[in-house]
């Protein structure tokens, strides 16, 4: 295969990877519609649980439970508060560990400060880039 026919072999999978996503998201859309009509009609219909083609469905109440955007230290401060201190965990963005490190060894020839040895992985690959051509 040449490199022009694999190219397009390439482009052709992560286009296909693309409209999979999309394809995903609006399964995801409907899948949470039905559930949502579903679980309203057992209720009214005061259906509890039905059997159908070899698969049980049970409405089961569910509660769930996210925190408020911008509330995050007070939120911290309650958990302390109410003993749950110990949920809390402390989190490195991967995508903000890439750009640090990135930066870190871009000052020291390419190398990461021993301070790091045996806790960032380090792995080389070559990766190929897509961007839309302006040529047409």
């Amino acid at each position: 295969m040449t490199i022009p026919e694999q190219v397009d072999a390439y482009r052709a999978l992560l286009d296909e990877k693309d409209r999979l996503a999309d394809e995903t998201k609006a399964n995801n859309k409907a899948i949470e519609a039905a559930r949502e009509q579903l679980a309203s009609a057992m209720i009214e219909e005061e259906t509890p649980q039905i059997s159908r083609n070899g698969y049980s469905y049970t409405l089961t109440p569910k509660t769930k439970y996210s925190k408020a955007a911008g509330k995050d230290a007070e939120l911290m401060d309650a958990l302390r508060a109410n003993g749950l201190g110990d949920l809390i965990k402390e989190t490195v963005n991967a995508q903000s560990l890439q750009g640090a490190m990135s930066n870190l060894a871009e000052e020291n020839d390419d190398e990461l400060p021993e301070d790091f040895e045996g806790l960032v992985n380090v792995y080389s690959f070559n990766d190929v880039t897509r961007r839309k051509s302006r040529i047409k």
